[in-house]
C-alpha cells in the first residue's frame, strides 16, 4: 500500500493525497452503520419475525426489515424456519444459524 501511495502521490500529487483522505472518512462512517447492525443483530430472539427486525433494528418499514432479512440471509446469519398463519396472512418465521457475526 505504501508503495501504491508513494506512485500515486510523485505521479498526481494533491488527487492522490485527496482520495486517501476520503477513503479515510469513507472507512469511519461504515463503522458505526456496521456497529448498529452488530446491536441490532444482538438484540434478535433466536427465532423471530419480519415484526422483530423491525423492532430491533429500528426500522420504519416492512419493505426495510425484508431487505434487511434477505442480507442476513445472503450472508447467512440467519435461516428461515417455518410459516406460520396470523389474522389471515402467512408470515414466515426465522432462526438464528449459531455464526457469531465479526
Amino acid at each position: 500500500m505504501n508503495i501504491q501511495y508513494a506512485c500515486q502521490r510523485f505521479f498526481f500529487g494533491a488527487l492522490a493525497e485527496h482520495y486517501f483522505d476520503n477513503k479515510m472518512r469513507e472507512a469511519s462512517a461504515n463503522v458505526q452503520h456496521r456497529q448498529k447492525t452488530f446491536d441490532g443483530f444482538e438484540r434478535l430472539p433466536e427465532e423471530f419475525t419480519t415484526d422483530d427486525v423491525m423492532r430491533c433494528f429500528n426500522l420504519n418499514s416492512s419493505a426495510a426489515a425484508r431487505v434487511k432479512i434477505v442480507r442476513l440471509q445472503k450472508d447467512r446469519y440467519i435461516e428461515k424456519a417455518g410459516e406460520f398463519v396470523e389474522n389471515g396472512t402467512t408470515k414466515a418465521k426465522y432462526k438464528k444459524t449459531g455464526i457469531i457475526m465479526i
